[in-house]
């Protein structure tokens, strides 16, 4: 699939992850963060791997994922601009509990472990920041163990458009820019891309959604929460 255009760029000031901290604190920060472009397909870390930095994303988007033994793939989180990678700054053997790989052209500030964990030992806000960080992952993944463990395929699905739809700036009325293809949000949800591809072509068929590149377009938002609440 073709680059998402529409994605901005964004400035370390507008970084959830920094913001409210003095300014004197976010400019010695802004001098830490390298800058490093990514292509589409390329890995940005691997499970196992020793970690020395944090990542955020500038621009485009990267899917964070874990593979099981038999090799099939759970997409866990899809990381956005502003979005990051940062994971407990006090374990002493810092490693990925999970792999992750850029599924647009895009880039990301890299930021040093040591500075990262000098600013969550030193700084009270950027350490409550963290834990809000945490605390919305946590909440995030529970979810994500419910939805595949209880609900069925085609209310997972719904639920994944719903939320994308509520998330995510938008482009133009009930229109989700969605750079994930049929078998990543197949990964995403547990399933297989046959199965996503036929449950969106009913939804198409019932006039709930359109399929354009790149997009799906929500039609009717309450016809998909009437299908997910039945």
């Amino acid at each position: 699939m073709k680059k998402n255009t529409t994605e901005s760029i964004i400035s370390p000031s507008d970084i959830p992850l920094f913001k409210g901290l003095p300014s004197t604190e976010l400019n010695l920060i802004k001098k830490c963060l390298q800058i490093k472009s990514f292509k589409k397909g390329e890995i940005m870390f691997i499970a196992g791997e020793a970690c020395g930095r944090i990542l955020i994303v500038r621009s485009g988007q990267i899917k964070v994922y874990r593979t099981a033994a038999s090799g099939r793939e759970q997409i866990l989180e899809i990381l956005g601009s502003g979005d990051t990678c940062a994971c407990n700054p006090g374990v002493s053997n810092w490693s990925c509990t999970s792999s992750s790989e850029a599924i647009t052209d895009g880039s990301v500030w890299i930021l040093a472990r040591e500075r990262y964990a000098q600013l969550a030992k030193n700084n009270v806000h950027f350490s409550q920041t963290l834990n809000q960080l945490f605390a919305h992952r946590l909440c995030h993944l529970s979810s994500l163990i419910e939805e595949v463990s209880l609900k069925d395929v085609k209310k997972r699905l719904i639920k994944f458009l719903v939320d994308m739809l509520d998330s995510k700036p938008v482009a133009a009325a009930g229109t989700v820019p969605i750079s994930l293809s049929r078998e990543d949000i197949a990964r995403r949800l547990g399933t297989a891309r046959e199965t996503i591809a036929r449950h969106l072509h009913e939804f198409k068929r019932l006039k709930l959604i359109d399929i354009k590149p790149q997009q799906i377009i929500i039609r009717n938002k309450e016809g998909l929460q009437k299908l997910l609440e039945a």
